[in-house]
């Protein structure tokens, strides 16, 4: 006789910080960590910052999603270039994570594509690819900033929302050009 077992359910990542929140007793650290979290997420058209997460590497794509997810984000995944062209030419999106070493077009040309696109979506680079002259090679393809791999998952979230905080008060394109002197690119 074959065993009934029952769907499992189905949570909305958006609301995670509200059910760890209310699972916790009143007061406590952690609520209020969590509390603290999610009041920084500025609500978008869906109620949260969307994210798409570029990269050819299930694992890292998953890393971000969860962490991401966890504080807020609305995350969606592409596993290549074309995949996140496609996405980003029907959908809005309020922040690019893009690996740079794609299988079909490599990052930094997708982010040339993006910039001079219809619309436009703020890129920040993740990749393996440390060396000066990718960073500047990012920074030159309108990246607004670059993290490097292996990175710490715990932070990414951090490095998100002061991008997100840079845009919203206008000072991208001048952190980019600091950045681009910096490396020596202007």
């Amino acid at each position: 006789m074959p065993s009934i077992v029952a769907p499992p359910r189905t949570i909305d990542r958006r609301r995670l910080p509200a059910i760890r929140a209310e699972a916790r007793p009143p007061g406590s650290s952690a609520a209020a960590r969590t509390t603290a979290r999610a009041s920084r997420v500025p609500a978008g058209a869906t109620g949260s910052p969307r994210i798409l997460v570029v990269d050819d590497e299930a694992s890292i794509r998953m890393l971000c999603t969860i962490n991401l997810g966890l504080e807020g984000y609305d995350v969606e995944q592409a596993e290549d270039g074309g995949r996140a062209l496609e996405l980003i030419g029907r959908s809005h999106f309020d922040l690019v994570l893009l690996d740079v070493m794609l299988p079909d077009i490599g990052g930094f040309e997708i982010a040339r594509r993006v910039v001079a696109g219809h619309t436009p979506a703020p890129i920040v680079f993740l990749s393996a690819r440390a060396d000066p002259a990718d960073l500047r090679a990012g920074y030159e393809a309108g990246g607004l900033d670059y993290i490097t791999k292996p990175f710490d998952p715990t932070s990414l979230a951090t490095r998100v929302r002061e991008v997100l905080d840079r845009i919203d008060r206008g000072e991208s394109e001048r952190y980019r050009q600091a950045r681009l002197t910096e490396l020596g690119g202007w």
